[in-house]
């Protein structure tokens, strides 16, 4: 009884929604359920923007790689409409920052123009964009620490769990490699690795399309709630499978 009057409050997160590759019908569905669940607090995991033109040091994908001013409207377009307190970036957005001193002048501006869009949308709708760090990268909500992700591997639930889960931090909650999964830590401190999956339509991303594990990329979001004086939380995932529609939790 003593804990009846504790605040808690919600959140929403997605990630690797990755511009045009986005499939419509799982976007709607997120904005559709923020509408009604009305979250405290939204997060944007990384990996809005595909960045293909800055792959391979600046060269594109493949032949080529899209164009980058539509692939930069596009991703930051989706944050206009998602409006998350909290943007990490992720990997793909992390490109246009490794090359904004790029020697070659040409891609050195079209990255330095991508990052000065990036920042200047994050002001105008007041979200704070935290740098793709790497490892370092983390944002702690009660017990939940949030990050884009930087493992790549079959286990990656269990091995983030064990690497950020740390008896204060409790879950880990991150994208990346575009796969739901869920796992614990099979350590002293325990804690849980929530992987979320990714709002691409299915095969869209040419890079990744002869990949066998791309099989296993799953559409999902995150949504939860927290206690920050408490330092709990309850997390879930939704996701569906690329040939069923979506039914929401609310």
């Amino acid at each position: 009884m003593a804990y009846i009057n504790k605040q808690w409050k919600r959140f929403l997160a997605v990630t690797c929604t990755h511009a045009k590759h986005i499939d419509p019908t799982a976007w709607q569905a997120v904005l559709t359920f923020k509408e009604r669940f009305k979250p405290n607090i939204t997060l944007h995991l990384g990996d809005a923007i595909d960045m293909t033109g800055l792959m391979a040091h600046g060269q594109g994908s493949g032949s080529k790689g899209d164009d980058l001013s539509p692939d930069i409207d596009t991703g930051l377009m989706h944050l206009r409409e998602l409006k998350p307190q909290i943007f990490l970036l992720g990997n793909h957005e992390d490109r246009a920052y490794k090359l904004a001193m790029s020697k070659n002048e040409a891609t050195a501006y079209g990255a330095n123009k991508a990052c000065e869009h990036i920042e200047k949308t994050c002001q105008k709708i007041r979200c704070q964009m935290i740098p793709y760090t790497g490892i370092e990268q983390i944002k702690d909500v009660a017990d939940i620490g949030f990050t884009h992700g930087t493992i790549y591997n079959e286990m990656a639930a269990r091995d983030m769990a064990v690497k950020y889960c740390n008896g204060s931090r409790r879950k880990i909650v991150f994208g990346h490699t575009h796969k739901v999964a869920v796992a614990s830590a099979p350590t002293k401190h325990g804690g849980t690795g929530y992987n979320i999956g990714t709002l691409t339509a299915k095969s869209s991303l040419e890079y990744a399309k002869n990949r066998p594990s791309t099989f296993a990329w799953t559409q999902a979001f995150c949504w939860g709630y927290y206690n920050e004086e408490l330092k709990q939380s309850s997390v879930h995932v939704t996701q569906r499978n690329y040939d069923e529609i979506w039914h929401l939790p609310l």
